[in-house]
């Protein structure tokens, strides 16, 4: 049964980054379609403008339902780092790590606490959300970057791709951050709002790669001793 626990966890890490996303974007259509507050000229309204009037239900729901499964991807991707290397302390990375934490407790208030009724509160969630979740992408990359250096040491980290998908996705993070906050405009919003999704999705192909030896680990065990009772 512990095995079993074992074999689901590592797999559902291979596929919350994508469920992730996945509900972020229909929480942003279901929105869109629902009456909202947002300006109706505006094509592209901010993100908060979309969680207004009775729409703002809608936003609570998926962001309430996204929060879990970016805490577990957080988990598991802490867990991963505890697990391929010795090289850098594991007091450091749950520091690293709490960061990306902070920024979901700003994600839940901003989603709960809506723009029309207290902007004040909805915005710092909102600024919050974003300060820590870029930090945390910061912190992150350099922490893979310096594995990739030491990657003798660390043998799970010697593939330069991850470290530069990271690097190009925090960086579109902060870019897409700075022009929202200095044009108010709803795309640059939008970019900025996906570039962590699209981070985490770096984490997929090192979940597969610890998943696969856990499924062989669950199954073969089984065929060995079915294969041993049609001999006996």
């Amino acid at each position: 049964m512990t095995t079993l626990a074992v074999l689901i966890w590592a797999w559902s890490l291979t596929v919350l980054p994508f469920t992730a996303i996945l509900t972020f974007i229909l929480t942003l259509v279901a929105c869109n379609l629902v009456p909202n507050n947002a300006p109706k000229d505006e094509e592209f309204p901010q993100i908060s403008q979309l969680g207004t009037g009775e729409a703002h239900i809608y936003f609570v729901i998926g962001f309430v339902v996204l929060l879990p499964q970016l805490l577990l991807v957080l988990i598991g991707r802490l867990q991963f780092l505890f697990q391929t290397q010795l090289i850098i302390n594991r007091i450091l990375l749950c520091i690293v790590h709490v960061v990306a934490l902070i920024s979901s407790a700003f994600m839940l208030i901003m989603a709960i606490v809506s723009v029309d009724d207290n902007p004040n509160v909805h915005l710092t969630g909102a600024f919050g959300m974003f300060g820590c979740i870029s930090l945390y992408c910061f912190l992150h990359t350099i922490v893979v970057f310096y594995l990739y250096i030491r990657r003798l040491d660390a043998p799970q980290h010697s593939n330069i791709i991850w470290p530069i998908w990271f690097l190009v996705c925090c960086l579109s993070l902060i870019v897409f951050f700075i022009i929202w906050l200095m044009t108010a405009k709803g795309i640059p919003e939008y970019i900025a709002a996906a570039s962590p999704f699209l981070y985490f999705l770096g984490f997929v192909p090192q979940f597969w790669l610890r998943a696969k030896p856990k499924k062989r680990d669950f199954f073969v065990p089984g065929i060995l001793e079915s294969s041993q009772g049609m001999d006996g």
